[in-house]
């Protein structure tokens, strides 16, 4: 199989940075009740941890206000580059790997991460980091998948199986884990952080609804990576592509994300 060079598996173009905006806007009441369930608030300083092109981190400047300070970490330049030109007075951008940025110790009061861990080669190295540099109390908020085949489409594609099965062995040989959420609670454990909450996450969509455009843009970006790659048959991706778009212009069709679970730690 031929090996990207871009930290991630979509690349970091511009049609990811839109596709990011619109997954962002659609997933944004879901992030504000995580942040809102750890206390974030004025005055805070708060880790967003792999933060892409910065979309959480402007809606969290707005929750800690101008007293308080986002500090955004990625390891992509043109994500940063995007930050950065929003200009955001109390956002400080990072270019970083999140396994290997080391804050100071005791230095925020929360840290975020949704779809990150999962992704990397060594999950537990980041936790570890981001534990340390949590303040006692200090609450880290995640959210991430568990069980991704579980993503469903009705009516069901023929090929469903085998396209998730080649998105899951894309993942795993890029050293990501689809099921990252279920190792996670012990890895906080085991690096300071007490359980708050697990709260599971499933979204479903019907006709008409937005949501239907988050898999799709999706499946349009990432088949055809699939098929360059080696991991699928183009008459395989064209196939599912087509029954997604059937399923999502008919009344009868629904669409049912990936399990995610938000899983809230404080640093003791």
């Amino acid at each position: 199989m031929s090996e990207s060079r871009e930290p991630y598996v979509l690349g970091t173009g511009d049609d990811e940075l839109a596709r990011l905006g619109l997954q962002h806007r659609i997933w944004s009441d879901i992030a504000h009740e995580g942040w809102r369930r750890a206390g974030f608030g004025e005055g805070m300083r708060i880790l967003d941890v792999g933060c892409g092109p910065g979309y959480a981190s402007e809606d969290l400047a707005a929750i800690v206000g101008p007293s308080g300070e986002i500090v955004a970490v990625d390891e992509s330049e043109n994500f940063i580059r995007a930050l950065e030109s929003r200009r955001l007075p109390n956002v400080r951008a990072v270019l970083a790997d999140v396994q290997e940025y080391e804050p100071s110790p005791d230095s925020f009061d929360g840290a975020y991460a949704r779809w990150v861990l999962c992704f990397l080669g060594d999950p537990g190295r980041a936790v570890m980091r981001v534990s340390a540099s949590l303040k006692s109390g200090g609450m880290f908020v995640v959210q991430d998948y568990f069980n991704y085949r579980a993503l469903s489409v009705f009516p069901r594609p023929r090929v469903q199986a085998e396209v998730i099965s080649a998105v899951e062995r894309a993942w795993r040989e890029r050293g990501g884990d689809p099921d990252f959420a279920l190792r996670l609670p012990a890895m906080m454990k085991e690096n300071g952080l007490e359980i708050v909450s697990i709260r599971p996450i499933l979204r479903l969509a019907s006709f008409g609804d937005e949501l239907w455009s988050w898999p799709l843009t999706f499946f349009s970006n990432f088949l055809p990576v699939l098929v360059n790659n080696g991991y699928l048959g183009r008459q395989v991706a064209d196939e599912y592509l087509g029954a997604m778009q059937e399923a999502s212009r008919s009344e009868r069709g629904f669409f049912s994300t990936p399990p995610v679970y938000e899983i809230i730690g404080r640093r003791r």
